[in-house]
């Protein structure tokens, strides 16, 4: 009788307790961001044949479900950016106003031909940005999207902006908006996937890139972002698959090589890195992190004069990404290592 007049009181006080608890302890769940639906399927392996099942056909092309951007090819067909709309007759209205031409430089859009609102609002940020003065460029924009919300350069800069800023959130609702607009332009996606990937969402990230080289199989960089973010995510394998299907599209292509001598680097084959590293044609654009890599994979082949070449080469470029991973004091302390191991090299 006793244990059950205790049972209901011990019962009664939990029931009274248990609100209490739930506040402080911080039990409530916590809201999450909606997901698209799209994003909640199973992540493919990514295989050679998978990536090989990317090629378009012919109705793609000719119903416009692919644009091809000239300017992010390596030999363009033109030296200006191709025109978003593929067909003269598409750059007037039904009123038979022309329609503003959209060109992509330095990966912004510009519009050219009528000196509209919207069309001189956009050119007048982009000059902002073009004196590095980004703040002020971000006004621009949302002053632009208040007024003209349909219009895509404008967003598509601005999501490009909030990038600079770090502003992921806004980022993602910007190229979202852009993927509605001009569902075929593959840098939406593309940049989208990188929103996705600063704020730490990598199965988001890896689904817009492989959007981004489903709608431009000739623009390589979506890949090697994919291939980077398997690598984070220690799928080697897969990345390995990335890279080697870029180097079959364009065998020179720098930031494959690169990415090959990464994945190698990953399975600590040093010397094979280096093989890799020391393949990529400098004339031409190449990811700066190379500098880093190819330093560690040389000191840890125990060439140490290439390393303190590299690592020198690294410090040179502080504002580059890679020192999101390491400080540019352990930079500088690697470099003084590694000429301390060559001086007692040398004098051996």
């Amino acid at each position: 009788m006793k244990r059950g007049t205790a049972l209901l009181i011990f019962l009664t006080a939990l029931q009274v307790l248990s609100p209490v608890s739930e506040i402080y302890t911080g039990s409530r769940k916590k809201q999450r961001d909606v997901v698209h639906p799209d994003l909640k399927l199973h992540h493919p392996k990514i295989t050679a044949e998978f990536l090989s099942s990317f090629k378009p056909t012919q109705l793609d092309f000719d119903m416009g479900w692919v644009i091809v951007d000239e300017s992010t090819r390596k030999y363009p067909q033109h030296i200006t950016a191709a025109d978003l709309r593929k067909s003269e007759g598409e750059r007037k209205d039904k009123t038979g106003k022309e329609i503003p031409r959209i060109a992509n430089r330095g990966e912004f859009l510009w519009s050219e031909g009528p000196t509209d609102l919207a069309t001189r609002k956009n050119n007048e940020g982009l000059a902002f940005v073009l004196a590095n003065d980004m703040d002020r460029a971000r006004d621009i924009f949302e002053e632009l999207r208040q007024h003209e919300p349909q219009f895509f350069p404008g967003r598509f800069n601005l999501g490009r902006i909030y990038l600079y800023f770090k502003q992921h959130r806004e980022a993602i609702a910007e190229f979202e908006k852009c993927t509605q607009l001009v569902p075929q332009y593959s840098k939406n996606y593309y940049y989208l996937g990188k929103s996705y990937e600063l704020a730490a969402r990598r199965d988001a990230a890896d689904y817009n890139y492989l959007r981004a080289y489903r709608y431009d199989i000739y623009n390589l960089e979506s890949l090697v972002a994919l291939g980077d973010s398997l690598l984070e995510q220690k799928r080697t394998v897969e990345a390995l698959n990335v890279f080697k299907h870029c180097l079959k599209q364009d065998s020179g292509f720098n930031d494959a090589l690169i990415g090959m001598g990464k994945v190698a680097y990953a399975l600590k084959k040093y010397y094979d890195a280096t093989l890799w590293f020391r393949s990529v044609d400098l004339r031409y654009a190449y990811k700066k992190e190379l500098h880093f890599y190819y330093g560690e994979s040389s000191f840890y082949a125990q060439d140490y004069q290439t390393a303190a070449k590299q690592y020198e080469a690294m410090l040179n470029f502080p504002q580059d990404a890679i020192y999101s991973k390491i400080s540019l004091m352990r930079m500088r302390k690697r470099l003084e290592q590694t000429k301390r191991l060559l001086n007692q090299t040398v004098e051996q």
